[in-house]
């Protein structure tokens, strides 16, 4: 009994001089919304040439001005004329370059 009293007034002290840290009840929230699938703003050009290169090989800037990007890549090989657009990085065109 004496020891089980020992045991609880331990528990006890151990507890009391811990102390008490308040409790936080504050929201924090983010919700990303990006245009663009994680872009922000406009891709740089070499960002475009990178996306055009993952699919067509010889890859040559064109035209890096205004809301799309132009390039010439050959692929199986035929050239292609390429639009990025520079807000979704997305390849928008594809068109048949006969040279």
């Amino acid at each position: 009994m004496i020891r089980k009293a020992f045991l609880a007034a331990a528990a006890l002290l151990t507890i009391s001089t811990m102390g008490i840290s308040p409790a936080k009840a504050d929201i924090d929230i983010d919700i990303n919304i990006g245009y663009g699938g994680g872009y922000h703003g406009r891709i740089s050009c070499n960002t475009g040439a990178r996306i055009v290169d993952r699919r067509f090989n010889q890859v040559v800037r064109r035209d890096c001005g205004g809301s799309h990007y132009q390039y010439t890549g050959r692929r199986n090989g035929k050239w292609y004329y390429i639009t990025v657009n520079s807000r979704t990085a997305r390849i928008v065109a594809v068109r048949r370059w006969w040279r």
